[in-house]
């Protein structure tokens, strides 16, 4: 599937979304009687239309665009990376594999501080209610202060 198709996929995909938002704002608005579903429906409606006129000038536009892509996107050697070549031990190679690392540390780093700060939490709600366990003797609350 070219990048043309997938698009006037997408832009289908979308008209199709926009009748089922205008559907269900309709029938709300014959429920609710609120304006605001009225007015939903209507633009969810134009949508779709500007949508469909935006499909059909895409496509009559864009007819010839496989022979211009074709023209405009010979390879050239000079656009290309050296690991596309075969010189996977080139300096360009060997930054390109330091800043995936780079980016998976951030992303565990991340991770683990995320898991950290709920781990934390749920140790915090456990003394909470631990501590509020504590307070209430045979079902009596007990004087008394708080400390954490």
């Amino acid at each position: 599937m070219g990048l043309r198709a997938f698009h006037l996929f997408f832009i289908a995909l979308s008209v199709v979304l926009a009748a089922f938002v205008a559907a269900w704002a309709a029938s709300q608005y014959r429920t609710a009687h609120e304006i605001a579903y009225a007015i939903g429906a209507i633009a969810s409606i134009a949508a779709a239309g500007g949508l469909i006129a935006y499909g059909a000038a895409f496509q009559r536009k864009t007819k010839h665009l496989l022979t211009v892509v074709m023209v405009v996107a010979v390879p050239r050697a000079a656009f290309a990376c050296p690991v596309c070549f075969g010189q996977s031990d080139s300096p360009m190679a060997s930054a390109a594999n330091l800043s995936i690392l780079f980016m998976l540390i951030v992303t565990v780093g991340m991770l683990t501080a995320f898991a950290a700060f709920f781990i934390y939490l749920m140790r915090r709600a456990r003394a909470a209610a631990g501590l509020e366990h504590a307070r209430t003797i045979d079902g009596r609350a007990q004087e008394g202060t708080v400390q954490c």
